[in-house]
């Protein structure tokens, strides 16, 4: 089952390509066809322009950055981690930020005091509109017809999803991660559950403990990367002998962060969807 998905996300990725191809988008940065002033949308729905095509990408989003390799813009685009982000956003080379639509709000008036260049923030709530997401983030570098393209294969393999888990039934899901915490619908692997056919228990991140689990009937666990438990971990609870996730061998591991958005999307919300609806683990 694992090889298909890997086929999947590796024809998913060459679809993209390909059709970017025919549009002309090629490795490197080119500026034909841009349309400055550029005006955008972001996550946050605030409109950001540029008055000319950007020099200088500043990314602290992996699935923006993957999308702007996409659309050619690799070689102007500089990928921020948490230690770098600082200085990379103070250069004042920078013609554009882009942060996660999920960054802590301090962090952010840091970084729009920090740089004079416009802040972008990237997301999708629900994951049904990463379409829309991808294709904002084209137009305010200019690349709207290019993103607009990866944007349509993005919502033809959601739609495809879609229309099989509306086949199947919601799958109750714990969020686990660490700490022995379980987290809420709205956070980023919350919402890759839903597009993924599972159903949250919990409504809000909340600290766990044994007894509250048992009432949950929680089919399917999913336990967040760095941090979470493992299926060995949580059979050493003589008291979750009863839990469905438990004694089906049904856990699966999400990154923390949730998934990119980019065009990968898809592939990884139908691995999950797969793990999620998986027939029982047997032993013997």
């Amino acid at each position: 089952m694992r090889g298909v998905r890997r086929l999947g996300l590796l024809v998913s990725t060459a679809l993209v390509a390909a059709l970017l191809a025919g549009c002309g988008v090629k490795s490197e940065p080119t500026n034909a066809g841009a349309a400055f002033p550029s005006h955008a949308v972001d996550a946050a729905g605030q409109t950001v322009a540029l008055d000319a095509s950007p020099t200088r990408i500043v990314s602290f989003d992996v699935g923006a950055t993957a999308i702007l390799q996409d659309l050619g813009l690799g070689a102007i685009t500089t990928t921020a981690t948490a230690s770098t982000l600082s200085a990379a956003v103070a250069d004042p080379t920078t013609t554009l930020v882009i942060v996660p639509a999920t960054i802590d709000q301090a962090l952010l008036q840091t970084i729009t005091h920090a740089t004079e260049a416009p802040v972008y923030q990237y997301g999708a709530n629900p994951l049904s509109t990463a379409p829309s997401a991808i294709t904002q983030l084209g137009l305010v570098v200019g690349k709207g017809p290019e993103a607009a393209t990866i944007a349509s294969v993005v919502a033809s393999g959601l739609s495809a999803l879609a229309a099989q888990l509306k086949t199947e039934p919601a799958v109750r899901v714990l969020v686990e991660g660490r700490g022995f915490t379980a987290y809420g619908p709205a956070t980023p692997a919350g919402l890759a559950v839903s597009a993924a056919g599972g159903t949250n228990v919990v409504s809000a991140d909340q600290p766990l403990n044994v007894a509250d689990i048992l009432g949950l009937n929680v089919a399917a666990w999913v336990s967040l990367q760095p941090g979470g438990s493992t299926l060995a971990s949580l059979q050493g609870y003589p008291e979750l002998a009863a839990v469905p996730a438990i004694t089906d061998g049904r856990l699966v591991q999400v990154p923390d962060d949730g998934y990119p958005i980019d065009a990968a999307l898809p592939a990884a919300l139908q691995a999950l969807a797969d793990d999620l609806h998986a027939a029982p683990v047997t032993t013997g």
